[in-house]
């Protein structure tokens, strides 16, 4: 860059302080300023239509763009940029005189993610960076943590994850070859830079399944692998109390998938682990090699269990390995557990290329951290978990928040819990928070992301009551519809000895935008996230708030009916702001995953009662209705394809007659149906989160389908973006 660097110093420090301020206005305070003061941007430039709208509603001047008087409740540029009074005579920039190559300079220096909101509702700033790609990578960078801009430009993809309106669904084109049949509980994993799909097991309700299949993501193939003669493999199993099942580890060059128990065809858990690869071979070429401890480590198999948590923990350089962090869960006795166990593949003797003769096994093991110095979190299960890389202290840190089990003082082994603990894996410490959930608010089986340094809680559920859990201890209370947050970096600070928790932090309840998300109560949520953390999928769960209190409410393990869990439109996509209450959020109804295309079938009289969510799709004449959400009012006698009084939720906030045809229900539509949500690879967040779900009948297969002599369904793939979808890859 031409500009000299005490310049271009000077000149970055000036107009940080500008946006700064501007980042003010946009957040929602005012400054009055001299009436007589010339200014060449208004106050309404810098904020978005609905706020402008808002202000001259209230007898402010509320300008929306450059074109609108100079003159009114604004702030003088100058001021902006100086501590003292409005000066006339300064000769300070205006944002109409900025170069590109110095707003460019401020992005490389600062972190400007108010940039992008700025660019979406004022011209001038769009007019200065419109040719100036390279800030805008700055941009992207500073609100992804340093990913790659999307193919479609760094300045289109800033707008788009700020403002949410382009999050759409995608569905993978059916496979014309061989393909697995539709199973649940599975173990779904990403792998390849997410270009591959992997499935194991899972069962139908009536068998258990073995085998292996491998997706390619970009033409929707499927392949079944590692089926070699001698049949080596782990056995039949699902995993639906068990995190997953398994996850995508790097070593070196080289990835491999570890799976890690499960419930085994007979009904009981082991604690086998498997491992899966080389992945960057060809898919014909993967075997399955069981993971057996070494000779000289003693106990270093897992105790069975359910209910915990599998956390993948990134590696710190390039050449290093990923490792797998197990913590909690409930034992064969269903006592909670604290046991933190972590598996990596760095001491391991992986067949790196392929060869003749395949190995036997691996020999690997789990370390124990059983053996740590100072407090300690509770045993627990039906806990929340997640990885966060401290910028500061240059640690990684493994999170655990909430949960069942004994609550501190008390007798009572499945309260709820309220605390948030920080395992130190530099140093093999916990540390403990300030941050508490406020009283009442204690919670189980939430879903957990770090974004942005920041640490989101959604959904979750109440313990039951004293009386109900003697009887059903791991029956779920009434579901949370609420959204958390906790700055990590507040929470966290650096110390000679790695890092120890403040003495003051606190969560903060995040009001999302009425208008953007109507929200639903869930508990056994996931909580993806996209592009580095800047946004967070909140996805699947159930609903306990219908709840029968009987035995079928929940099987063995306490895991709830199929016929409670939420659809995949009922997702939501959440950008954390820079204050709880600028974070954005949106349903994420936009297209349309296989489990509730237009060919399905409508909803059943049974699904039709008064309070049931339903979906909005196949209009013609009202078609700004389609893609919203509302609850149904009362239903027409008669035929199930009769009207339906539906009322919608905001923006709409109507009622309207509709005809069931065009609804979709919110809930799974049967026993089995619940999809399946695929666990990112070791590469980290991608731009795209894939689910699993039963591919839709053909047209005239109705509910007959159902019946045993009918072909089984078939397994489909969907994916979730936020990104419009570039156009050379056109419509799946």
């Amino acid at each position: 860059m031409s500009m000299p660097h005490a310049e271009r110093r000077v000149l970055t420090s000036r107009l940080s302080r500008y946006l700064c301020r501007v980042a003010c206005f946009a957040r929602g305070l005012t400054i009055a300023a001299s009436p007589s003061s010339s200014c060449g941007l208004p106050f309404g430039a810098f904020l978005p239509a609905s706020t402008a709208t808002r202000d001259q509603r209230s007898g402010g001047s509320g300008c929306r763009g450059a074109s609108a008087s100079p003159h009114g409740t604004g702030m003088h540029p100058h001021t902006l940029l100086s501590d003292s009074a409005p000066d006339s005579s300064s000769d300070a920039p205006t944002l109409e005189s900025l170069p590109p190559e110095l707003i460019a300079a401020i992005g490389a220096y600062v972190k400007l993610p108010w940039l992008g909101r700025f660019a979406c509702c004022c011209a001038a700033v769009a007019g200065a960076v419109r040719h100036a790609e390279e800030a805008w990578a700055a941009v992207w960078a500073s609100l992804t943590g340093g990913v790659a801009p999307a193919p479609l430009g760094a300045r289109a993809a800033v707008r788009s994850l700020l403002t949410l309106d382009q999050a759409h669904w995608r569905s993978l084109p059916g496979s014309s070859g061989e393909a697995p049949d539709w199973r649940q509980h599975g173990c779904v994993l990403t792998c390849s830079g997410g270009t591959r799909l992997i499935l194991f097991g899972g069962r139908d309700g009536r068998r258990f399944f073995c085998d292996t299949w491998a997706c390619d993501l970009a033409s929707g193939a499927w392949v079944r692998v590692a089926a070699h003669s001698d049949a080596r493999c782990p056995s039949p199993r699902c995993f639906n109390s068990d995190s997953g099942g398994g996850r995508v580890l790097r070593s070196g060059e080289e990835e491999w998938a570890v799976l890690h128990g499960g419930l085994c065809a007979p009904g009981y858990r082991d604690s086998q682990t498997w491992l899966l690869g080389p992945l960057s071979h060809p898919p014909k070429e993967w075997s399955w090699l069981p993971a057996s401890p070494p000779d000289h480590v003693e106990g270093a198999a897992p105790v069975a269990r359910f209910h915990h948590t599998l956390t993948l923990l990134p590696r710190r350089e390039a050449a290093g390995d990923d490792s797998l962090a197990l913590l909690g869960g409930h034992d064969r006795t269903i006592s909670p557990l604290l046991d933190l166990r972590l598996f990596s593949l760095r001491h391991a003797s992986l067949p790196r290329k392929a060869s003749g003769v395949a190995a036997a096994s691996v020999s690997v093991g789990w370390s124990s951290s059983t053996h740590v110095l100072g407090p300690a979190p509770s045993p627990r299960a039906f806990h929340s978990a997640a990885h966060y890389d401290h910028p500061a202290a240059g640690r990684g840190l493994l999170l655990a928040c909430c949960g069942l089990g004994p609550a501190a003082g008390g007798e009572e082994v499945f309260a709820a819990l309220d605390d948030t603990w920080a395992f130190d894996l530099s140093s093999g410490r916990w540390l403990e928070l300030a941050a508490r959930l406020p009283h009442g608010f204690a919670r189980s089986r939430a879903a957990l992301a770090v974004s942005r340094d920041r640490l989101l809680l959604a959904g979750g559920c109440r313990a039951r009551a004293a009386a109900l859990a003697t009887y059903l201890p791991l029956t779920p209370g009434p579901a949370f519809d609420d959204v958390w947050l906790l700055d990590l970096r507040r929470g966290l600070l650096p110390s000679e000895l790695g890092l120890r928790p403040a003495a003051v932090s606190a969560w903060e309840r995040c009001v999302l935008p009425h208008e953007r998300a109507h929200r639903t109560p869930h508990a056994n949520a996931t909580a993806g996230t996209l592009h580095g953390g800047a946004v967070v999928l909140v996805l699947g769960g159930h609903d306990t708030f219908l709840s029968p209190l009987a035995d079928e409410a929940v099987d063995s393990f306490g895991d709830l009916a199929d016929e409670q869990a939420w659809a995949l439109h009922e997702t939501e996509a959440i950008v954390v702001g820079e204050r709880p209450e600028r974070t954005e959020a949106r349903l994420c109804t936009r297209g349309a995953p296989h489990s509730c295309g237009e060919g399905g079938a409508s909803p059943s009289r049974r699904q039709l009662v008064g309070g049931a969510r339903m979906l909005v799709q196949g209009l013609e004449t009202q078609a700004h209705i389609n893609g919203s959400i509302g609850t149904v009012v009362s239903r027409a006698s008669g035929s199930a394809d009769g009207r339906v009084d539906l009322a919608l939720g905001p923006p709409h906030s109507k009622s309207i007659s509709i005809r069931c045809q065009h609804l979709r229900p919110s809930r799974s539509e049967a026993r089995g149906g619940m999809p399946t949500i695929a666990a990112p690879g070791g590469g980290g967040d991608g731009s795209a989160l894939w689910v699993i779900s039963p591919a839709e009948r053909a047209a005239g297969e109705g509910r007959a389908a159902e019946a045993p002599s009918n072909p089984p369904r078939r397994v489909a793939v969907s994916c979730i973006s936020v990104l419009p979808q570039p156009e050379h890859e056109g419509s799946a």
